[in-house]
Formats: C-alpha cells, sequence, structure tokens
C-alpha cells in the first residue's frame, strides 16, 4: 500500500479525537523513514500497524501511537524487534477498511460533542432532568462548599471542565481509585467523586477565572437541550449524565443513568443500536448457522491434512485433488474448484 504524507495528514485529520490520540509526529516520522522503513525486515509489520492509526480510537484494541512510536524507534536505530514485540504486532488484527471506518468516525464526531439523539428516543428524560439540576439550591450549595475548600481551577481541561474519574466495565476500577489522603488533589478526586455520584454528573463545565480565555459555559454547549437557558444562570454547569451508546475495542456499551426511569421498548432506537454495533463487520450468528459453520471448519481441517499427507506421498496435480476429495466423500463430479476454495479460505 503506497501512503502519501499530505494525504494521511488529511485523513487523520477527519478523525474525532485526534487532540486526545494525536498522531501527527508519527505519521510525518513514518514518511521521513519511508526509504529505510521499506528495507527494514519487519516492514511489513510496521505498515500493519500504521494502518491503524487511521482507525477510530474507539475501537482501538491497543495503545497504537504508542506502539508506532517503539516500531518507528527500532526502524530509526536499525534493529529488528523483539520476539515480544513481533508477536503483538502479528496478534493485532487487520485494520478495519474505510467503509467500516467512515461511519465510526462521524459517530464518535456525535459522541465528542454529547449528541446521542440518533440513537435516543426520550431526550426529553435528560432535558427536563438537567433543567432540574439547574435550578438545584442544595447542588449550588455542595458546589460552593467544594469550591471553599478547593482551588478547583486547578483541575479544569482546556474546555473549562472537571472530570471525575472514570469507572470501568465489570465493576473494575482505575489504578488511582484506592483511598488516599495525602496530598490535595488526593482530596479533592475523592470529595468531587462523591459529589459527582451524589447529582449523577459525570463534571462540571464553567471558566477557570476572569483573566483565561475559556467562553462563558453558555457558549460551550456539550448538551443537546434545547430549553432556553437565563441570564442569571450560575457560573458553573452541572454536566448530567447521558443515557448513552458507545463503541468499544470489545463490544458495544448500553450506559443508563442510574436516575433514568428506563423504557427498554421506547427510550432507545434498537435499529440504529443494531446498526452501529454492526459497523464492525460482525458476522451472522445463531443456532441454525452454528452447526453449518463448525461442520465447514471440521471438513476444512481434513481436507488441508489429506492434501499435506497427499503431497508428502509425492501426489500432485489432478491426481492429489482427486484423491483428497475421494477421501472427503465428495461425489466424484465435484468441480476442484470447490476443494481450492476451502484450502484457500480456511487455510
Amino acid at each position: 500500500m503506497k501512503f502519501s504524507l499530505r494525504e494521511d495528514l488529511e485523513r487523520f485529520g477527519r478523525m474525532a479525537f485526534v487532540r486526545a490520540g494525536d498522531c501527527t509526529k508519527i505519521i510525518e516520522q513514518f514518511h521521513r523513514l519511508a526509504r529505510k522503513a521499506a528495507e527494514h525486515p519487519d516492514h511489513v509489520l510496521l505498515g500493519k500497524v500504521y494502518a491503524w492509526v487511521f482507525v477510530p480510537r474507539s475501537i482501538w484494541p491497543v495503545d497504537v501511537k504508542g506502539l508506532c512510536e517503539h516500531l518507528l524507534e527500532r526502524v530509526e536505530m536499525g534493529k529488528r524487534l523483539d520476539e515480544k514485540t513481533r508477536l503483538l504486532c502479528s496478534l493485532l488484527p487487520e485494520a478495519p477498511p474505510e467503509e467500516v471506518c467512515e461511519p465510526i468516525i462521524q459517530y464518535e464526531h456525535a459522541v465528542k460533542a454529547g449528541n446521542y439523539e440518533s440513537l435516543i428516543n426520550a431526550q426529553f428524560k435528560f432535558d427536563l432532568m438537567e433543567a432540574e439540576l439547574r435550578r438545584n439550591e442544595e447542588l449550588k450549595a455542595d458546589w460552593e462548599r467544594i469550591k471553599q475548600e478547593f482551588e478547583v481551577d486547578k483541575y479544569r481541561n482546556r474546555q473549562g471542565v472537571i472530570r471525575r474519574r472514570f469507572v470501568q466495565e465489570r465493576n473494575f476500577r482505575p489504578s488511582d481509585w484506592g483511598f488516599a489522603w495525602e496530598s490535595e488533589e488526593e482530596r479533592f478526586r475523592n470529595v468531587f467523586d462523591a459529589f459527582c455520584h451524589k447529582w449523577n454528573l459525570y463534571g462540571m463545565e464553567g471558566r477557570k477565572g476572569p483573566n483565561n480565555k475559556l467562553q462563558a459555559p453558555e457558549k460551550l454547549q456539550t448538551s443537546s437541550s434545547k430549553l432556553q437557558r437565563s441570564d442569571d444562570v450560575w457560573g458553573d454547569k452541572p454536566l448530567l449524565l447521558k443515557l448513552s451508546v458507545n463503541l468499544t475495542p470489545f463490544g458495544t456499551l448500553i450506559e443508563v443513568p442510574k436516575y433514568w426511569s428506563f423504557d427498554p421498548k421506547r427510550d432507545l432506537k434498537w435499529g440504529a443500536v443494531t446498526e452501529l454495533h454492526k459497523m464492525r463487520e460482525v458476522k451472522r450468528q445463531g443456532p441454525k448457522l452454528s452447526p453449518g459453520v463448525t461442520a465447514r471448519r471440521a471438513e476444512a481441517a481434513e481436507a488441508r491434512r489429506l492434501w499435506v499427507e497427499a503431497t508428502k506421498a509425492g501426489m500432485k496435480g489432478d491426481a492429489r485433488n482427486q484423491w483428497v476429495m475421494e477421501r472427503l466423500g465428495w461425489d466424484a463430479r465435484t468441480d476442484e474448484s470447490r476443494l481450492r476454495r476451502i484450502l484457500k479460505a480456511e487455510g
């Protein structure tokens, strides 16, 4: 496959989470080392991993950016990959084709903006709850107490958002979740997590201070709510959890916030959710299909075994084909192309 620096940079620029997984330097380094890489004994593995740079970050099975950096460092030093790295690269599947990636990229852009409306019918539940939170005096009082105890601006990101710590699948916890109370940041993280749990939030959004360049919360619309905002809205905005559907490298996660009165028949657009899940070329499954698949795989394995046996016995060409098909129990009139297809597909 031929790669163009300009085209690759433009292609990567269409990704949703460019800042989170910025691969610009990797792309430039890959093209700078193109000739050297082409002569490297592991150039096939390098090209395979590089292709993953243009796959939506939501479905990266490993840190592709870090892996590419490691491979390019080895290429620049003129050294072979060690066996463990080769094992990792060999286990990484081929990058999904563009027709699979493109709709996922578009969906990631919607997720980045906090828009799940294409999959959700009951947006009004979120809008009503969000409006109630913004008027809730107890929530405001809790947040003011936190601001009195902590310098919260230190924990805002570039958009002025403070996020709670992530919750992982199957009730696993992040490495920094264990209780610690020594540093100021450790104390703030524990307090802020409890605050977010109490009010069903994933964070708080607002200004860093009067001298920063961040926009006011009213202009940082991460919510799709169409409710009118009054001019006297307080300075920080609670970021309410949404009913959401997200792709991961291993599956499709549906998150139903604990405050949400969930109606599975009406709240989600299941047709759209199914299409999202199938974007990664999910093969048909089911009790009727499984026995047929198992039988074909068993037949292909037996065909390969017989093929090897015939080859060792010195058979070639039509004689070998006929010998293998006869022992597979196929009709004598079977076209030899059938044998070639299963050997190629299953081999």
